[in-house]
């Protein structure tokens, strides 16, 4: 089991999307933590936003433009010019980068500053030798080539890893459809989160990171994509993605053992098991905490592991459906991994006994056309228990 010193968190409350603000509360931020941006002077310093999926930052699915604004003029100050890179869900192409820049308010928010919107769309193998398995990870060319990684994520309920944060944002750092051969290869919230974990730890080891969580206004119920936004009114920052979302989970009224990817993560004693054991600094962790954030339907079964496992499990399952919303675009077709959906009739369709439940078609349905629906028995359970 590996053991590493512990890094603080900084919490803020903001309210609001003001660049102004926000880049006060990050420079009091980087001061107390001890940061040191002049020292990213002539480095290859790289942002890495969630852009997931072509939508209005208004729709709380992608990091806000106003926090990247802020980000990018502290840099600026310190005499550092960055690049913007990710790798959005679908097809990793110069076409699909421009545009979800635009959409996502991007490229307004960066016009006035010096910096590059990454369009490079190569990729380069890096290796890794974790403490779970031998393996290695295609990376866009940006991060693999960046000395410093801004990891600015955006706080969201997430319908497999059930909350994403700051470790969930760095998957998009694999490029395009590797993200779903990596869903398809590791069908199992374990295997999925072990793997998240060794990409994780293999950034944190070659790379400087520094975690920039959004959650001034956030999205509950069906994220990543699909939810509704949430007002919480907090921005952290750490320089540790792990310990930055055990904070984030306390402040959604989630614990450790709650988050597979974190559970994940204490199990090779990266980092303690409760959130006690991580020092914050600034706001008050408390005073943000809130107690009525709404998970999604995938994820709030509430009921004994009894009801997980094996056929059993199969059979309790959530599953994502098509509802009349879809348009027949073909987006969530070209998104599955296991090539389980179809268009039929002018109206996807879900090949149920094949699915892997990744939620991938639900995340990239640019029409919110994909729920989630639970086993009706467990909805009886969970009222009655």
């Amino acid at each position: 089991m590996e053991k590493r010193q512990l890094e603080k968190v900084f919490v803020s409350k903001v309210d609001e999307y003001d660049v102004q603000k926000i880049k006060s509360e990050l420079c009091a931020s980087f001061d107390a933590l001890a940061i040191d941006l002049s020292s990213f002077a002539g480095k290859k310093v790289v942002i890495k936003p969630n852009l997931i999926i072509k939508k209005s930052p208004d729709g709380a699915a992608t990091t806000h433009p106003a926090v990247i604004e802020a980000v990018i003029s502290v840099l600026n100050d310190a005499g550092v010019r960055p690049v913007i890179a990710e790798s959005p869900g679908g097809i990793y192409s110069a076409a699909h980068l421009k545009a979800s820049y635009r959409v996502c308010g991007i490229e307004d928010a960066v016009k006035d500053y010096d910096c590059e919107l990454n369009l490079d769309v190569s990729s380069e193998i890096m290796e890794y030798r974790g403490d779970k398995a031998s393996r290695s990870f295609d990376i866009i060319k940006p991060i693999a080539d960046a000395d410093v990684i801004i990891d600015v994520c955006k706080l969201k309920s997430h319908s497999l890893t059930k909350m994403s944060g700051a470790a969930k944002n760095l998957y998009g750092t694999i490029p395009g459809i590797i993200k779903f051969e990596l869903h398809a290869a590791n069908p199992d919230i374990g295997s999925f989160s072990s793997m998240l974990c060794d990409l994780d730890r293999m950034l944190i080891g070659s790379k400087t990171i520094i975690a920039i969580t959004d959650g001034i206004v956030g999205m509950e119920g069906e994220g990543p994509t699909g939810g509704t936004p949430k007002k919480i009114g907090a921005l952290l920052v750490s320089r540790d993605v792990f310990a930055s979302d055990v904070i984030a989970a306390k402040i959604l009224g989630l614990t450790v053992a709650d988050v597979p990817l974190l559970a994940e993560a204490a199990s090779r004693g990266l980092i303690p098991e409760s959130a006690d054991g991580i020092e914050t600094l600034g706001e008050n962790v408390d005073g943000v905490v809130l107690s009525d954030f709404v998970l999604p339907k995938s994820q709030s079964i509430g009921v004994l592991d009894f009801f997980s496992k094996g056929k059993m499990g199969e059979f309790f399952m959530p599953r994502p459906y098509v509802t009349n919303k879809c348009r027949a675009c073909g987006e969530c077709v070209r998104s599955c991994p296991q090539k389980t959906i179809a268009i039929k009739k002018g109206r996807a369709k879900i090949d149920a006994k094949n699915c892997i439940r990744c939620f991938c078609c639900q995340e990239l349905c640019p029409f919110v056309a994909i729920k989630t629906r639970r086993n009706p028995i467990l909805n009886v359970i969970n009222k009655i228990k």
